[in-house]
Order: C-alpha cells, then structure tokens, then sequence
C-alpha cells in the first residue's frame, strides 16, 4: 500500500460518490440538518473525499440528578471512511488527525475539556478507539443520549 496523503477542509464540492458500506453514514453526509460541522478528508493528489467526521459542542455530565454538574466538551458525532480505502489501516491515521483537529479548535476556540463520541458495539470499533486512549463512559458519568445514540457505547477522551 503506498502511503496516501490528505488534507482535512470544510469544504468539499461533491459528496455523490462517498460510500461507507453503512446507509446512516452516507445519507448524513448529504442531508445533515443539525447543528454539527463537518469537516471533509481528502485525498490530496485527487481531491478525493476518503472520509468524513462531525463536530458539535455537548457536555459530559456527572452527579446526581439533584446536583448534577457539566464538562465542557466537544462530541465526534460521526467519523466515516469510504469503503474504497477501508482494510488500508488509514482508520487509526485518520482518527489521530481528527483528535488533533479537534484538540486544536477546543485550545483556540471552544475551550472543551473532553472530547466524547457514541461508538457503535463493534468491538474492533471500540478497541480503535481505546487505542487512542478513549474510555468508557460510566458510573456516575452521563452523556446526552437520544434515539441516534440508541445501542451505542459512549466513550470520551480528556483533551
């Protein structure tokens, strides 16, 4: 495999072609209507989109009902690599480039402590994301959850 080089921009001029294997992956691409930013990874000989992921703010919530208290953080809403380069180990090389995205914009931007997303039960998902120090969110830490977070593992990241 030869090495492929890429830049991550706000900006990509057609999304058509992108494929993640996954329907959720591929129409949220075309059709987001929330409050995330997505953020476009490109493939810098072609300008081809590889992959794609979503920021928005939230909070990692701890305490108790009563007294319940709030981190700031930033959550990777969604993070999808196109099925054509899947199996070519780029997920972890992608996955550090957007920590360290994300990192930059909470140090000069957002100010967020943690950085948190909703993994799907794949334990090869999950273990990616250990790898890359994530843990699991539990005991008296809570994350927002909705219906599109439904079986889904929260984990979070100190930035």
């Amino acid at each position: 495999m030869s090495i492929i080089e890429f830049y991550i921009d706000t900006v990509c001029e057609d999304v058509s072609g992108f494929d993640s294997k996954y329907r959720v992956f591929n129409e949220y691409i075309k059709h987001s209507g929330d409050s995330a930013v997505i953020h476009y990874i490109m493939e810098s000989e072609t300008d081809k989109l590889i992959a794609y992921f979503s920021v928005l703010s939230s909070a990692l919530l701890y305490g108790d009902p009563i007294n319940l208290n709030a981190i700031p953080a930033i959550e990777l809403k969604m993070f999808a690599l196109d099925k054509r380069y899947q199996g070519l180990n780029l997920s972890s090389i992608l996955l550090d480039a957007v920590i360290k995205t994300i990192q930059y914009y909470s140090d000069k931007y957002v100010g967020a402590d943690i950085l948190i997303l909703y993994s799907v039960p794949v334990d090869q998902v999950i273990e990616l994301y250990e790898s890359k120090g994530f843990q699991r969110i539990e005991n008296t830490l809570t994350a927002f959850k909705s219906d599109f977070t439904d079986g889904c593992v929260p984990m979070f990241l100190p930035l």
